[in-house]
C-alpha cells in the first residue's frame, strides 16, 4: 500500500522527532525518515495528540496530491475535523484537479485548551507580521520564529540566527514576549520530486503551494496549547481582489482549529501591501523611535538590492519617510543607488508582478506626498517613475548571458 506512516513521536525536553517510513510510490519524495522540532522549552508535558499536529499538516498535501494515506496513532479531534475544512479549501483552490488521499488515525484525543492568553503571532520581521503586530499589539502576543530549512541542527545558518536574533530584540522592545523554533519541515519533502511529478498539473512549487502555512501554523499549536493561547496569527501575504494559488491563503489558514477552542486568524488580507506600510509608518511616527523591520526572505538584514527591498524602500518612501529608520541602511543618495543596483542585476530581477499588484498602489501615493518630500526623495521618485524596467531587464540579461556563457554551457551540458 503507497502510504507514510508516523511510527513514533519522540520527545526529548525542547527537542521532537517524528519518525516515520514511506512505502510504495511515496518512498521517493522523502530526504529522510525523521522530521524533527527544537523548540526553545520543555515540549514533554505536551499530549501527543496535539504533537502530532505538525507531522501532519507538513505532510498531508502529499497524500491529497497523490492519491494515497497517512496514518497516526492518535491526534486531537478538533483538529482532525479542521483538517477535512481546510482540505475542501484547498480543493476549491486547485479546482482543475481532484485532491483525493486521506488520514486514518487509530483514535481521536478530546483535547481542552485552558485559555490562559489571547494570541500567539507567527513573526518573521517583515512587513506583514509586522502590520499584523501593530494591529494586535494590545494584546501583547507572544512572537513565534519559525527557521525550516536545517538539514540537521548541526547545520550553521547565520539568516535564521539572525532572525531569532532580532526577534527577541524587538519583543524585549516592545514589552512582550517571543520564542522560536528550529526544523527540517522544509527540507522532508524532495522538492525535485515534487517538480518533476506533481508541479506541472498543479501549477505551482510545494513550499509556495502547499507547504509553508500547513507546517508555521501548526508547529505553532504545540506551543499555544502549552501556554493557553487561544488564537495563532498569521499574516496575510495575498490581497483580497488577487487570485493566487498559495500555502497561505485566508481560505484556507482561517480553517484550523485545536483543542476545543484554539484557532487561527489569517489577518490583514482586506489590505493592500501600501496600507500596511501606512499601518506601520503610523505606528512608528506615534513612538517617534525607529522601527527596523527584515523583508529578506533568506538574508540576516536587508540587502538594499532585492525586490522585496526595492518595493518596500519605495513604499516607504511613498509615506515621506526614513528609509533607514525602518532598517533600510544606504549609504548612496536612493537614486544613485538604485540606478547602479539595477545597471548591474536588472537581468537578474522581474518586476512584472510588483508592477501589476503593488505598484498601482504605490504611485498614487508618490504623487500624492510629492511635493512634502526632501530633495533625495524627489530624485528617486523621478528616477522610478521614468525609468524602463523592461529595457534594463533585456540589456541585463544579454550582459548576464555574455559574461556566464561558458559557465551555462556547462551547467546544460551537465559537465
Amino acid at each position: 500500500m503507497d502510504s507514510v506512516i508516523l511510527k513514533e513521536i519522540k520527545v526529548s525536553g525542547n527537542h521532537v522527532d517524528y519518525h516515520f517510513e514511506a512505502t510504495g510510490i511515496l518512498k521517493p519524495y522523502f530526504s529522510t525518515n525523521t522530521l524533527f522540532i527544537e523548540y526553545q522549552e520543555d515540549m514533554s508535558m505536551v499530549p501527543e495528540s496535539i504533537l502530532a499536529a505538525p507531522f501532519v499538516a507538513n505532510i498531508i498535501p502529499l497524500m491529497w496530491a497523490t492519491n494515497t494515506i497517512l496514518w497516526v496513532k492518535e491526534l486531537d479531534h478538533t483538529f482532525y475535523e479542521s483538517l477535512i475544512r481546510v482540505y475542501y479549501a484547498y480543493q476549491r483552490m486547485y479546482p482543475h484537479f481532484p485532491l483525493k488521499g486521506d488520514i486514518f488515525p487509530g483514535k481521536f484525543i478530546d483535547n481542552q485548551l485552558d485559555v490562559k492568553r489571547e494570541s500567539l503571532l507567527l513573526y518573521s520581521g517583515g512587513l506583514d507580521s509586522n502590520c499584523t503586530y501593530v494591529r494586535i499589539r494590545d494584546t501583547k502576543p507572544l512572537l513565534f520564529n519559525i527557521q525550516g530549512w536545517y538539514k540537521s541542527l548541526t547545520d550553521l545558518d547565520e539568516a535564521a540566527d539572525a532572525d531569532i536574533r532580532d526577534v527577541n530584540n524587538f519583543a524585549k522592545r516592545e514589552g512582550t514576549d517571543s520564542s522560536s523554533a528550529k526544523s527540517n519541515f522544509a527540507v522532508v519533502v524532495k522538492r525535485t520530486e515534487w517538480e518533476k511529478k506533481i508541479r506541472p498539473q498543479f501549477g505551482d512549487s510545494w513550499w509556495h503551494g502547499f507547504n509553508h502555512s500547513m507546517a508555521f501554523i501548526t508547529i505553532a499549536m504545540p506551543l499555544a496549547y502549552k501556554h493557553g493561547i487561544k488564537n495563532i496569527y498569521i499574516a496575510s501575504s495575498v490581497p483580497m481582489g488577487e487570485y493566487a494559488t498559495c500555502a497561505s491563503h485566508i481560505t484556507t489558514d482561517s480553517e484550523f482549529r485545536f483543542a476545543g477552542v484554539g484557532g487561527c486568524i489569517h489577518d490583514g488580507a482586506e489590505l493592500v501591501r501600501q496600507e500596511k506600510v501606512q499601518t506601520v509608518v503610523t505606528y512608528q511616527k506615534t513612538t517617534g523611535k525607529p522601527y527596523p523591520m527584515c523583508v529578506c526572505s533568506f538574508k540576516g538584514h536587508n540587502c538594499c538590492e532585492c525586490e522585496k527591498c526595492f518595493r518596500t524602500v519605495l513604499g516607504l518612501t511613498a509615506e515621506v519617510v526614513d528609509i533607514r529608520d525602518f532598517g533600510f541602511y544606504i549609504d548612496k543618495p536612493l537614486k544613485e543607488h538604485w540606478d547602479d543596483v539595477m545597471s548591474r542585476r536588472a537581468g537578474l530581477l522581474t518586476f512584472k508582478s510588483d508592477s501589476k499588484v503593488h505598484w498601482p498602489y504605490i504611485i498614487p501615493r508618490l504623487k500624492t506626498n510629492y511635493d512634502k518630500m526632501n530633495q533625495e526623495q524627489k530624485d528617486f521618485v523621478d528616477w522610478f517613475l521614468n525609468f524602463d524596467f523592461d529595457k534594463a531587464r533585456r540589456e541585463g540579461l544579454v550582459k548576464y548571458y555574455m559574461k556566464n556563457f561558458f559557465k551555462i554551457l556547462k551547467k546544460k551540458l551537465h559537465l
